[in-house]
């Protein structure tokens, strides 16, 4: 019988949606059971001191440093298939997707730029147009809480939040400039097994016409290039029909549609674990 491992999502990296990301994990492996997997979740403080050399796959929610830096060394040491590996959480942080989705010639982004926060200097303004306003995001995680990602309608009011990172040991930052549009949210498996969408907020929505396509492969090739089999993110439908990537995440909550992802996201760990039955049978 193959072993699964799930590691839960620090708390601090799950803000509004402790509960969300535990009920997701906790689907899947039970799905996983169905499935005739051994299976068990672990706190990332328990994970941190357990043997976990005996496990044939580890699925990481986990997303502090040190500890994608253990699974890493683990890696290393004896192969053990992971979902998603810790070199694809790592590549997540804000700075690394920016910096992966610019080599992507299929994927449209905003106007961005990326700033390492110097301790007094203010920052100066970006080259592009923020006439309609700018994000600063900070430049590792995507979010510990709300004050991670503010939206500054005048570059005024940009100082504030860079001195609140500074306060706050955070070394960089990133400005991406306002797109007027609808925003979504999209989840994913493979890329390619499976994938859906759905307004931020339906109520405010103004349901501009977009290619359903475009969105799909722009969000495929945000995943492969982070190396992400599960995934989610966000998109700014403009109202040319534009669409434009805003985040990719490893491991959302997909707390909507949760009954039908842990089938999904199961079945395609499921899948992985039969190829590697397969490599390993004599």
């Amino acid at each position: 019988m193959v072993s699964c491992l799930g590691i839960f999502r620090e708390p601090t990296n799950s803000p509004n949606r402790e509960t969300d990301d535990a009920l997701i994990l906790k689907a899947v492996m039970e799905q996983l059971s169905i499935y005739k997997a051994r299976t068990q979740i672990m706190p990332p403080e328990e994970a941190d001191t357990a043997d976990l050399s005996s496990w044939d796959m580890i699925v990481p929610m986990c997303e502090s440093y040190p500890r994608l830096r253990r699974l890493i060394a683990l890696q290393r040491s004896r192969p053990v298939l992971m979902v998603n590996p810790p070199e694809s959480v790592l590549a997540c942080y804000r700075l690394s997707m920016i910096e992966a989705f610019s080599r992507e010639p299929n994927i449209l982004m905003p106007p961005t730029e990326t700033r390492n926060i110097p301790g007094s200097v203010p920052l100066q303004p970006p080259a592009f147009d923020d006439q309609g306003g700018v994000w600063v995001k900070r430049g590792d995680v995507h979010n510990t809480c709300a004050h991670d990602v503010v939206y500054a309608q005048d570059w005024s009011e940009v100082e504030a939040v860079r001195q609140d990172f500074a306060a706050r040991e955070i070394s960089s930052l990133v400005l991406q400039q306002h797109v007027d549009g609808d925003l979504v949210k999209f989840y994913g498996v493979g890329p390619g097994r499976w994938f859906t969408w759905f307004y931020h907020d339906p109520a405010t929505a103004r349901k501009l016409p977009f290619d359903l396509d475009v969105l799909a492969a722009m969000a495929a090739a945000g995943a492969s290039a982070l190396k992400l089999e599960v995934f989610g993110g966000d998109a700014i439908i403009a109202p040319e029909g534009c669409v434009y990537l805003i985040d990719i995440n490893s491991w959302p909550s997909f707390a909507r549609v949760r009954p039908e992802a842990s089938v999904q996201i199961a079945w395609q760990l499921r899948t992985r674990l039969k190829t590697l039955q397969a490599v390993r049978r004599p």
